[in-house]
């Protein structure tokens, strides 16, 4: 049997060892870690894989002893550089002293590249996939990542990032009796001929919830088409372009229901038109000016108030 002096002896020592040796075991896997990631600053290998884990998200401060901290951010402060340690969730101060200025910089800008080239790769993942049935080298970049369809059409630009394919209704036309026996009787192609034009439905397809929309058009023939904009009335179950006058040499007379626009070319054989003026929410309906006249064929659209979503 022991004595109580002698056990007394070894718990005194066990008691001097055992911080160390705490201390010992604590420290190493840190340690451990560091010289690892000393050797790779932009990953570590797990024991076992080969597949690397990214470090945590943040900057990293490069000691001159080879080690880093990863901080979300940090400062200097006179000689101390108080920094948030991504580790540790917690503020902390360390020597600026310690700090391998040029090669923490370093990181930083290497970093920062790896960040943009991502962010290229993902903006040109996401443009490829919305432009895969479109022929870039012919179309037209309307706005940064958004091409105009290459093919023939009317389109409505809606909110500076959708762009919708507008479709053709047609429309009845009645010209005035008394209009027309003018023209009978005096043969002058300068007499205006007054018509009503009438869209089978209250309302159009296309709904659009801007009041600023733009409009494209690519013809088939490569014509500069001639287009005037109306405004409808809904009268029983039609939408009405009441009193539409025009002549026959291609100019127009004037209409309360005629929408100002301003027309451009921005590129060959593509046509722009801007409003001059912020649409209402009503039915409207794009005509175009022939030679002979007016066509029946309209590209009609509704401007519905906003929030309302905008739909095909």
């Amino acid at each position: 049997m022991k004595s109580p002096k002698r056990i007394g002896i070894l718990s005194a020592a066990l008691l001097t060892v055992l911080p160390g040796l705490s201390v010992t075991l604590t420290n190493a896997p840190v340690a451990a870690q560091q010289e690892a990631n000393s050797k790779d600053s932009g990953s570590t290998t797990q024991p076992g894989t080969s597949i690397p884990a990214a470090l945590p998200k943040g900057k990293k401060l490069i000691l001159k002893d080879g080690t880093f901290q990863i901080a979300r951010e940090y400062k200097l402060e006179g000689e101390q550089v108080h920094y948030w340690s991504v580790e540790r969730s917690s503020w902390e101060d360390i020597p600026a002293a310690l700090v391998d200025w040029d090669a923490t910089r370093k990181a930083e800008a290497e970093a920062a590249a790896r960040d943009a080239d991502l962010k290229a790769k993902i903006r040109a993942s996401n443009l490829a996939e919305r432009t895969k049935d479109i022929n870039i080298d012919l179309s037209l970049e309307i706005k940064p990542g958004i091409f105009l369809p290459d093919g023939v059409g009317f389109f409505a630009f809606v909110n500076n990032k959708q762009l919708f394919q507008m479709k053709q209704s047609l429309a009845e036309s009645k010209a005035a009796a008394s209009r027309e026996i003018e023209k009978i009787v005096t043969g002058l192609p300068v007499i205006p001929s007054k018509l009503t034009l009438q869209i089978p439905g209250e309302h159009a397809a296309l709904r659009i919830n801007s009041a600023e929309p733009e409009f494209y058009m690519r013809p088939a023939d490569g014509r500069e088409p001639r287009f005037r904009l109306f405004r409808a009335q809904v009268k029983g179950g039609r939408r009405v372009l009441d009193s539409v006058s025009t002549y026959f040499s291609g100019k127009k007379g004037d209409n309360a229901t005629d929408i100002a626009f301003q027309a451009w070319t921005p590129a060959s054989g593509v046509f722009r038109y801007t409003m001059e003026q912020r649409l209402e929410p009503s039915e409207y309906a794009f005509v175009e000016l022939t030679d002979q006249g007016m066509s029946s064929y309209v590209w009609d659209f509704g401007i519905d108030s906003p929030g309302t979503k905008t739909s095909k």
